[in-house]
């Protein structure tokens, strides 16, 4: 019988990457030397489980809340599941838990709480504002310069460190107590600000403002949101909602 050709660099890489992934194969066993103390199959599942830890520790860091929900049992029973069906295909972990809050609206862990899901989704926005690009906000010296006449047609621009999430569930509350909440209908703008991240609920008026600030609305179109309010106070309240947003550091530019 002729002898059998040792696998080439790339099929040990693949058979090695089959089994951090938990299949280990057998052409990887006949690769890997035992020892007096340690079977092969026993130094594979060692780089396996490792592998495993390592990838579960960064999931935990960026779902903390999540993780604290479900408790280190399960959290780790769900970390393994969804590993399986979205294994880690970028050269950073950072990127690792993209899938995650996906992963648990269509494969709910048996009685995980119903905002579960969302709870995730705010934390995984969380982590993308923290890693956006910079940009320089203006100040409210740059909103005084320009004539009043151009407001209405004046573009905006908003920095790439903001997000708006939408949920059923008042998921601020849920971030910052846990425990059980009651259903509620709720927007949040998640935003970067001086190197922290922050989060906080704001009301459905804002929310639609936020999405035409973010789609590169006019000040005129963000006053079209609050056409339900009485037109004398509207622009008012527009102005005001701008001048907070330049004041927490979320408009990049105008004009």
């Amino acid at each position: 019988m002729p002898p059998v050709s040792a696998p080439s660099l790339r099929e040990l890489q693949a058979l090695f990457w089959s089994a951090l992934n938990g299949r280990p194969e057998p052409g990887l066993t006949a690769a890997v030397a035992s020892t007096s103390g340690l079977a092969a199959t026993d130094r594979i599942a060692i780089y396996a489980e490792m592998y495993f830890a390592r990838l579960r520790d960064v999931l935990a860091e960026d779902f903390e809340k999540t993780a604290a929900a479900l408790g280190p049992q399960r959290f780790s029973e769900v970390a393994r599941a969804y590993l399986a069906a979205h294994p880690s295909e970028h050269p950073s972990v950072r990127h690792v838990g993209r899938c995650l809050a996906e992963f648990l609206r269509s494969r709910p862990p048996a009685d995980a709480p119903p905002w579960l899901p969302d709870l995730a989704r705010l934390e995984w926005a969380r982590v993308d504002v923290f890693d956006a690009p910079d940009a320089c906000p203006i100040g409210m010296d740059h909103l005084r310069s320009l004539p009043e006449t151009e407001w209405p047609a004046a573009p905006l621009r908003a920095i790439p460190a903001l997000k708006v999430v939408e949920s059923d569930w008042p998921l601020h509350v849920l971030w910052r107590d846990g425990g059980e909440v009651a259903a509620a209908r709720t927007t949040l703008r998640v935003w970067r600000q001086d190197g922290a991240v922050y989060h906080c609920a704001v009301d459905p008026l804002e929310g639609a403002a936020l999405e035409r600030l973010w789609a590169g609305g006019s000040f005129g179109e963000i006053c079209e949101t609050l056409a339900d309010r009485d037109p004398a106070e509207a622009p008012a309240e527009a102005g005001a909602l701008l001048a907070r947003w330049i004041e927490d550091g979320l408009v990049a530019g105008i004009g």
